[in-house]
């Protein structure tokens, strides 16, 4: 199936940094709903072009638009600086003055339904797509989170997972990217050293500190940090449906982060589908092309 063509659109502005997304449009579009997906990568290091093979072939498959968007990067900002950039595009994608304009000049300016919306991300991304789940107003109708990071301060994040990589092999590559008070980036090139800064976290168990938690009193018990803990937040802020994907061979987030999440939309009644596929690693929808998620986009319409 051919790849749908491209428009790149800045929804933001901050200090001079152009902050972008891509826009996909499936041929013929007439008020479609939109999937918005975010990059993986810890919040740390990607690029909004590192789309899976069965995310752009959903665009024409299942005629929807397809919107990935770039964020700010840890630790040159924190946690709220980037969730501040999902709420953002979101407010861009809904406003008659944001998206609306840009297809006036594009496409046909009802290509698009900008009231029906389903966010989705994979590992980091998914974070994001759970964050804008729990705190955007109006909610996102559906989210489809992809082997999510749910918990900076879980376990796994807290205990040092040096996987092909040992601290020596990353430490002196990642160094420019380490200072706070850095210029902030949006995105990285595919060759960039900051492309280490994962497998460093990882290697140094350090996710929460790069995301700016708090870390004075004990961060596992800190009430700031718990905003951003998914599985605590569900009770009081609840979820839209959500569409889980995690495989249990995953090394770079581990399977209980999901089912934590899991676990808690199940015991408040929330609507949610877990796909818990056996023996999948990170990444493996990106990896390989017959992946294609079928059942995740079926999910998906039933609710844009």
């Amino acid at each position: 199936m051919a790849t749908p063509s491209k428009q790149s659109i800045v929804y933001k502005t901050v200090k001079g940094l152009e902050i972008t997304f891509d826009l996909y449009l499936p041929t013929n579009a007439q008020a479609v709903p939109i999937l918005l997906w975010f990059h993986g990568g810890g919040l740390l290091q990607g690029h909004r072009q590192k789309v899976a093979p069965h995310m752009l072939e959903s665009v024409n498959k299942y005629s929807h638009a397809l919107i990935s968007a770039d964020y700010r990067f840890a630790p040159q900002v924190g946690v709220q600086d980037i969730f501040a950039d999902i709420q953002d595009c979101i407010a861009f994608i809904r406003s008659p003055n944001g998206l609306a304009t840009h297809l006036k000049d594009a496409a046909a300016p009802d290509a698009i339904d900008t009231t029906r919306l389903a966010a989705s991300g994979s590992s980091a991304g998914g974070y994001l797509a759970l964050l804008a789940g729990l705190y955007v107003e109006p909610k996102p109708q559906v989210i489809l989170p992809i082997y999510p990071i749910t918990d900076p301060l879980g376990t796994f994040f807290t205990t040092s997972q040096p996987g092909s990589s040992t601290k020596a092999d990353v430490d002196a590559t990642v160094q420019p990217y380490l200072d706070r008070n850095a210029a902030a980036v949006a995105n990285n090139d595919p060759g960039s050293s900051r492309g280490n800064m994962y497998s460093y976290m990882l290697a140094h168990a350090n996710l929460a500190e790069l995301l700016h938690f708090e870390t004075k009193e004990d961060p596992q018990h800190s009430s700031s940090n718990d905003k951003w803990r998914v599985a605590r937040q569900i009770a009081k802020q609840r979820l839209p449906p959500a569409y889980i994907v995690h495989g249990t061979a995953d090394l770079d987030v581990g399977v209980e982060q999901a089912d934590e999440v899991v676990g808690v939309m199940v015991g408040e009644g929330l609507e949610v589908k877990y796909e818990r596929l056996e023996d999948k690693e990170h990444l493996f929808d990106a990896k390989d092309p017959s992946e294609k998620l079928e059942s995740m986009y079926e999910f998906m319409h039933k609710y844009v």
